[in-house]
């Protein structure tokens, strides 16, 4: 926590990216924003967050820039008919804030005249699996059933367009072939739905704008239109200590062919992330390790983690000379990395002679934590065997 304000210091950090996300939109007299889902990270952000944004936004928009949202997946209220936290907008009456919950065609009035606003906001499998005439199917079949319903309504929405007019596509969806951000590669559920970029790049769209995945990227580089995943404004954690953050800045233009839209990646001043992995090659001569390879400019204010290697859990490590050296980091955490690994322990139940189904059962049954989603490993196991037969 930071004292003199009360507020987390990893939440200054996205705030701090925010407020240049805003700034620079307000510099460059940008006319309308877009943003692609998940405003927060969790369905239920603590009052602190709710009231940083809304003031932020507000004070955008008071400026008269329009603004569009649609929900994401961390928007919706694990309950079906729970309102999202970014809701709070259309109660407030902010002038210029259109928040999405539902597909549809929107016309946005903005500074310098009327564009149209194709909105997708998520739609996970809980939307579908609650109907009776879908209880029946199995997971792979309700995925392809969203699946083709998603992919009706683009085309539906396409349909709508007036191409004399700019349009944009909105959407949270999992398009085909995108990369992975770091923490997605653990949190995104394989059974999410997933659409072909081709469904997505309609020419009738000047511009399709994604969110979902963390990682910027342009599906359709080179092509038009673009489709484009700006990725997050901030790092989530060390999985993404690689990875650049920042948004997407657009512009259109009109040319006898009809309305294009250039844009450009910016970068956020994202916090940096630091790994610094040391093994024994590294010890001097006292059993200390050498750390003059890493200068203070390289890890001032960055969030740093130090894994050291060592034989056993016993082996010590002078870790004060490790928290002295790192002092002027942002945060620091030290862990240990043994390379004697401790004795794995089987399950007796388990023998050679069983069949791979009947040993997932005995494994699925022997972790507690794993019942909720044992039927589903199971489906996937029954799928492989048989793609490998």
């Amino acid at each position: 926590m930071n004292p003199s304000t009360g507020l987390n210091t990893r939440l200054e950090d996205i705030l701090n990216s925010l407020d240049y996300v805003f700034d620079t939109a307000l510099r460059e007299s940008v006319d309308l924003i877009l943003i692609a889902g998940d405003v927060f990270h969790r369905e239920n952000p603590q009052p602190a967050e709710e009231i940083a944004f809304a003031r932020r936004v507000g004070r955008v928009a008071a400026e008269g820039v329009s603004i569009v949202i649609v929900l994401g997946n961390h928007d919706y209220g694990s309950s079906g008919g729970k309102a999202s936290a970014v809701e709070i907008f259309p109660a407030l009456d902010i002038d210029g804030v259109t928040i999405v919950r539902k597909p549809g065609l929107l016309p946005i009035n903005t500074k310098s005249g009327t564009v149209q606003v194709a909105c997708l906001p998520w739609a996970g499998r809980g939307m579908l699996a609650a109907r009776d005439e879908y209880k029946s199917l199995s997971s792979d079949e309700l995925q392809i059933e969203i699946e083709k319903k998603l992919i009706g309504i683009i085309r539906d929405l396409a349909k709508e367009i007036d191409r004399t007019i700019p349009s944009f596509l909105l959407c949270h969806v999992a398009a085909r072939d995108a990369r992975l951000s770091g923490t997605e590669l653990d949190t995104l559920s394989t059974s999410d739905p997933v659409i072909p970029v081709g469904e997505l790049a309609s020419s009738a769209f000047n511009y399709v704008a994604l969110g979902h995945i963390h990682r910027f990227q342009d599906l359709h580089s080179g092509k038009t239109p673009p489709v484009v995943y700006s990725g997050s404004i901030e790092r989530i954690d060390f999985t993404e200590e690689h990875e650049k953050k920042g948004f997407v800045m657009g512009e259109l233009s009109h040319s006898d062919e009809g309305w294009e839209c250039g844009y450009e990646f910016v970068e956020t001043p994202a916090r940096k992330f630091l790994t610094v992995e040391l093994t024994q090659d590294d010890m001097d001569d006292e059993n200390r390790f050498r750390l003059d390879r890493y200068p203070a400019e390289d890890f001032e204010d960055a969030v740093v983690r130090v894994r050291y290697t060592v034989g056993a859990p016993g082996d010590e490590v002078d870790e004060a000379a490790i928290k002295s050296h790192f002092r002027d980091a942002n945060n620091l955490k030290i862990e240990r990395v043994f390379t004697k690994p401790e004795k794995i322990i089987r399950q007796t139940e388990l023998s050679r002679t069983m069949g791979v189904l009947e040993a997932l059962d005995k494994y699925i049954d022997g972790k507690p934590e794993l019942k909720k989603i044992g039927g589903e490993m199971k489906s996937y196991a029954e799928k492989l065997i048989r793609e490998t037969e």
